[in-house]
């Protein structure tokens, strides 16, 4: 993994720097801390007699001048204090280097989550057609705690590593052949559960794959929890679920059960090498007393963190399978960034948008959704998009925006192309009303505000009324202040279209979309609602495009555009379409119009 990967988890190179540095600290104070052990051994075993072990040891030598260096003398005392000293200092850094660790863990989820929504957010629109709602929630969620587990035991294997090669280099100087011996021992150990461990690897990648799966089929039937009750289907789903919840169980047992058998081997396998290892310096190497007793005491500190070491490396491969699903999901999203935004910012038209030779086929898809299409939406005025459904309407409402890229062709406000603008400043003038009124699972002030959050109450009061949402919002048990529930559960459809449209008037954007604003409005409140966007239509400040079925809600404007498979097939006003009697006015006859 390069540095620019683990960028992209929060782990830089300063921060990976700070780590090495504590734990090789760590591991520098511990093979002090355990090596401190044989002088002071050897100095209560010679009789206390620092100058006689001087002649014989070089290494009582170095003590020996450094103590002079402090001016201290070499005492039972002084031995211990310095001793205590090193273990004193040992505790401060592995104390530091653990909370690091686990900060650095926790920043690495937080960058994780921050990259994957980030990710996502700037990812094309087209980019969802094809991923499901659970795929991005399991990738922000469970992936990503699997990615912070994954670098804590990696952080540990490293840290623990290090201490190692420490106590191994204290083993080396107190007797070469026997350090040879135990590290050949300590590796058949970690060979003995090498299958194991790379089992873990594969059981990891189906434990991600079934993660996904459930949280897919989890969120998708929590959308539809009213089709669920409504068809009576609540035990199929429900043992539809249990199937899909019982596969990351039996994964996540395997795990479990995988790391109990690495445990499992290794015990005996550590308390019987520990005495074979005793027996051979004792009987083979006639080791002293004191080195036998230093030498055991490092081994059996040694032992446990090679079993750490490979615990961590079982618990790394355990949430690799997440790592990789995040690093493809952040690379996919990457791949499907908007395309560069241009740095001119819109303010509106003055003359009109044009659609020219406009063609988009769906990702998929053989046939385009648009086809050549040519038209035009002057501005100030309101044009009407009518059809049969399919036939691309709100596909070049999409357009419009920029949430779409076309195949071939442009959307050119006043003659430059959108994809010139600054995006942002494009969308923050366009105001949309949708069929389908997405609410926030927040206050009614802050779904109405969502766009702009400075809005004041006399502001809100206004653009209330006009939408005929001030009645109902007045009536809320906490007024404005009031939680909506998710997606508006305590509103009705009606109330959460006029919440919908009150949230776009409060933008007062010059460009104002509508696709079925009043689809679910009773004939009276529809009759009020009509009359403010006429009004709209009526100041010319306003350039409204509209989506209607019922064609009565558009027989004012100023263009109908009738679009089919695709085209433009017929537009004018309601009189020019009506004496056509082509398909406008088949519909509008069948309406009653």
């Amino acid at each position: 993994m390069t540095f620019t990967q683990l960028a992209m988890f929060g782990l830089t190179k300063g921060r990976i720097a700070l780590f090495f540095l504590l734990a090789l600290g760590a591991a520098v104070f511990e093979g002090f801390g355990m090596a401190m052990f044989l002088p002071l051994l050897e100095f209560i075993e010679k009789g206390r007699d620092a100058a006689a072990l001087a002649q014989d040891s070089r290494m009582w030598q170095y003590i020996v001048e450094g103590f002079a260096l402090l001016n201290l003398e070499v005492t039972l005392v002084s031995l211990i204090t310095a001793l205590l000293l090193i273990m004193l200092l040992r505790v401060l850094v592995i104390y530091s280097r653990v909370v690091y660790s686990a900060w650095l863990g926790q920043d690495v989820m937080h960058h994780t989550r921050m990259s994957v929504f980030r990710g996502y957010l700037r990812a094309s629109y087209s980019f969802f057609d094809k991923r499901a709602s659970g795929q991005v929630v399991n990738l922000a969620t469970l992936e990503t705690q699997r990615v912070g587990s994954s670098f804590l035991a990696l952080a540990s294997l490293v840290a623990n590593s290090i201490i190692i090669v420490g106590y191994v280099a204290v083993l080396f100087v107190l007797s070469p052949a026997m350090t040879g011996l135990a590290v050949l021992f300590l590796l058949a150990a970690g060979l003995l559960v090498s299958w194991f461990v790379r089992k873990t690897r594969s059981v990891s990648r189906d434990t991600t794959a079934a993660n996904e799966r459930f949280s897919v089929y989890l969120v998708e039937r929590l959308m539809a929890l009213r089709l669920i009750k409504l068809t009576a289907t609540t035990e199929r789903e429900i043992d539809r679920v249990d199937h899909a919840s019982a596969r990351v169980r039996d994964n996540m047992y395997w795990l479990n059960k995988l790391r109990a058998r690495v445990d499992l081997l290794l015990e005996p396998t550590v308390i019987v090498g520990g005495l074979v290892i005793l027996y051979l310096a004792v009987a083979i190497f006639h080791m002293s007393l004191a080195q036998v007793g230093l030498f055991m005491l490092v081994l059996l500190r040694l032992m446990p963190l090679c079993k750490e070491v490979l615990g961590s490396r079982q618990t790394f491969l355990a949430n690799a399978g997440g790592l990789e699903k995040v690093e493809q999901g952040l690379e996919e999203s990457r791949a499907n960034q908007e395309p560069e935004q241009g740095g001119t910012d819109f303010t509106g038209i003055m003359d009109a948008i044009r659609l020219e030779s406009l063609t988009f086929t769906y990702p998929g898809q053989d046939e385009p959704a648009l086809k050549e299409l040519s038209m035009e939406l002057p501005a100030g005025k309101m044009t009407a998009l009518v059809g049969p459904s399919g036939a691309g309407k709100s596909t070049l409402v999409d357009l419009l925006p920029c949430l779409r890229e076309p195949d071939s062709g442009g959307v050119l406000f006043d003659g430059t192309d959108g994809r010139d603008f600054d995006r942002g400043s494009l969308r923050r003038n366009m105001a949309f009303v949708s069929q389908d009124a997405f609410i926030f699972n927040d206050t009614a002030r802050a779904n109405i505000c969502f766009a702009r959050p400075e809005a004041n109450d006399e502001e809100l009061w206004d653009i209330l009324r006009k939408s005929r949402a001030d009645e109902f919002v007045c009536n809320l048990p906490e007024g404005l202040d009031t939680i909506l529930g998710e997606r508006g559960a305590r509103l009705s459809g009606g109330q959460r279209q006029r919440l919908s449209l009150a949230r776009a008037l409060i933008q007062n954007a010059p460009i104002l979309i509508l696709d079925e604003p009043t689809s679910a409005l009773d004939s009276e409140v529809e009759k009020d609602i009509q009359k403010t966007i006429d009004e709209m239509r009526r100041s010319g400040k306003v350039t409204i495009v509209a989506i209607a079925h019922r064609l009565s809600t558009i027989s004012e404007a100023d263009r109908i555009v009738v679009l089919r498979d695709g085209r433009v097939v017929e537009q004018g006003t309601h009189q020019e379409l009506m004496v056509s009697e082509d398909w406008y006015h088949k519909i509008c006859g069948l309406q009653n119009i």
